[in-house]
């Protein structure tokens, strides 16, 4: 889940703007340490100690971000957006008890709000009340199809009138030293050669990246890109950048962490059978985001820069933080997109929008593989050698 305060936090001139840069480029840490400096030297300034929320909050490091929730909302106890920060924080910490009822009380009182009916999704389904959790998805996807509808960014798709020309691409953002990424990517190209003959597998890849994982990605096949320099700081983004290159076809995004499958290629097969130029797949209750970031795909030869859209998107710089990948989508590709996509759906449906529905499954699509030891046990039954 999203912070609630991202983006919304009252933006003093020049006096945040070395911080804010941290916290967008996922610099948490670092942040934290200058935020902290400033709330001993002035326990009275709001703006910090909101700001030094949203670095806890974004590090997921729960127990610092709610006793700084509580804070400020025994200071502020009218102040809605704070009250829903400390329910989205007590979420992550898993009281899920006391976030229905807080939620719930919330909702009585201020009315429909998208962060405290996903609230009220996650804790419902993890509390064994799955139909009702299904029920705040739906009314919480809802919202955020008729609030993109309503307007559009200024882009439009061209119809395509031909098959795509150009190779087949499923693309990937690697940074960072965690293990499981990078033995993610490496499991990934190999699976690939099985679950997607004929693609390439690109690697967005930046110098953090460990030497040995980038150069088997590029001795086995993979297509290893640097940019850094042209596009900073953004992440999880880099990998969308496949839409801009006109020698693809077709181009799937994913993750790292999660695992290519025959099961997901089906679905693929599907899209591609239709006819639609864009496919999306949410299989999971807590998929009711308007496109999940690491399920998706689509052709290059629609019309969309996606380098402008995520330009737009970047109202004060690019980021690099949590959830703002298919934050974008949801919010500047899903309307230019949403009548001309395919969608695999095991739960949730939006008029007008082709929807194909999936069946009970063990697991779901884009699922996470980080438990590290079951990942090395993987790569060494594949024969991909130990970093």
């Amino acid at each position: 889940m999203s912070n609630p305060l991202s983006g919304a936090l009252p933006r003093p001139a020049g006096r945040y703007d070395v911080i804010r840069g941290l916290l967008r480029a996922g610099k948490n840490d670092e942040a934290i340490v200058q935020l902290c400096a400033i709330t001993v030297a002035g326990p009275d300034d709001f703006v910090a100690r909101e700001l030094l929320f949203d670095a806890f909050f974004q590090k997921r490091d729960w127990e610092p971000a709610l006793a700084l929730a509580e804070e400020l909302t025994r200071r502020q106890p009218d102040n809605a957006r704070l009250e829903k920060a400390r329910i989205a924080t007590l979420t992550n910490l898993k009281r899920y008890d006391e976030t229905i009822v807080q939620a719930s009380r919330y909702l009585e009182r201020h009315g429909e709000d998208l962060t405290i009916l996903d609230t009220l999704k996650v804790a419902t389904f993890y509390t064994g009340r799955t139909n009702e959790a299904i029920r705040y998805g739906q009314r919480a996807l809802d919202l955020r199809d008729a609030e993109v509808s309503g307007n559009p960014p200024p882009f439009s798709l061209k119809e395509p009138d031909s098959p795509p020309s150009g190779h087949n691409v499923i693309s990937f953002s690697l940074w960072g030293t965690a293990p499981f990424y990078s033995y993610g990517a490496m499991i990934n190209l190999v699976l690939s050669r099985t679950v997607y003959p004929g693609w390439t597998c690109r690697f967005y890849v930046d110098a953090t990246v460990p030497p040995a994982c980038v150069a088997f990605l590029r001795e086995n096949g993979g297509d290893v890109r640097y940019i850094e320099d042209e596009y900073p700081s953004v992440g999880l983004f880099q990998r969308f950048l496949v839409m801009n290159d006109r020698s693809v076809g077709r181009f799937l995004v994913r993750d790292c962490d999660a695992r290519l499958s025959a099961a997901e290629a089906d679905l693929v097969q599907q899209w591609i059978e239709s006819g639609y130029p864009f496919h999306a797949v949410r299989d999971h209750v807590m998929h009711n985001e308007l496109m999940i970031g690491c399920t998706w795909a689509g052709r290059t030869d629609c019309g969309i820069d996606i380098v402008e859209v995520m330009r737009r998107y970047f109202t004060f710089g690019p980021t690099a933080k949590y959830g703002h990948d298919q934050r974008m989508l949801g919010l500047m590709l899903w309307p230019l997109i949403r009548n001309r996509c395919l969608v695999h759906d095991r739960h949730y449906r939006l008029p007008g929008v082709h929807t194909i529905p999936l069946g009970e499954r063990k697991g779901h699509f884009g699922a996470g593989h980080q438990n590290l030891a079951a990942v090395i046990a993987e790569a060494d039954r594949l024969g991909i050698p130990r970093l």
